[in-house]
Parts: C-alpha cells; structure tokens; sequence
C-alpha cells in the first residue's frame, strides 16, 4: 500500500493516513466526523487499521469504513467505470457523493442526481453501488 492514503468526500472531509508505524493520520473535517473519530479512538485504539468496521449509513462511518479496508488492502470498488448513468452523464463520483449525503436507496439516488431516470439500464449499477457502500464494502 502506497501512503499517503487518501479517503474523501471531495470538498468537505479528508482522511490521509501519513505513517502506519507508528500510525499518523491527518484529518480536515465536520464535527461529526471529528467526534465518531474520536468516539472509535476511545473504544478501539489509536491504529483505525484494527478498528472493527463500523455499522453506520453515515457520511463519517462511510469513510472510516473505506479507510479501514483500504488499509487491510480489503478494497475493491464493485464499479469500475468513472460513468455510470451513459443517458444523464452522471459519474460514479456523482453517485457515491449522493450516498454520502444520505441517499439509502436507489430512488433516492435518482431524485438527487436523475441517474436512472431515462432508460434505466444503470438501475442495477446504482443498487450494486449502493449495497457496496452502505454494506459491508465487499
């Protein structure tokens, strides 16, 4: 594994681990993250890479998941492609940001970003995106 590594909602919350020994990591974001951060750190140590994966739907259990299977090199993206909606243009990036900002179904990832809302073909594509990310990330 290459470091830094970089999980991200872009624009709005980071986590760039820097250092596995001894573990460092350099965080910018809401206070949200920053307490479920803290609130794991407390229960589990400091090394996130031997946290348990956490439950949550949530925009800050999203990342620290992604982190934690990035750094126990468990991370494989069930989508490969950068597109996913060909008919609206919508991107993977557009689909995942959707789900960090709430959306737990299909549905609700049409009515935030009209993926699937044409032809419909993608609607497959956006549910496997959807159970990756809000599941266990495999």
């Amino acid at each position: 594994m290459d470091l830094p590594l970089i999980v991200e909602i872009k624009g709005r919350d980071t986590l760039k681990v820097t250092s596995l020994e001894p573990f460092k990591m350099e965080v910018v974001g809401c206070h949200h993250l920053m307490q479920t951060l803290n609130d794991s750190r407390r229960a589990h140590g400091e090394n996130i890479k031997n946290w348990p994966l956490p439950a949550g739907t949530d925009h800050s259990n999203l990342l620290i998941k992604e982190l934690i299977l990035k750094l126990n090199n468990k991370w494989k993206h069930v989508y490969t492609d950068d597109e996913v909606c060909h008919c609206r243009t919508i991107s993977l990036e557009t689909v995942e940001q959707a789900i960090f900002h709430g959306a737990t179904t299909a549905e609700q990832v049409t009515q935030m970003t009209t993926a699937s809302s044409a032809c419909g073909t993608c609607r497959p594509d956006v549910e496997k995106i959807l159970k990756f990310r809000l599941g266990d990330g495999t």
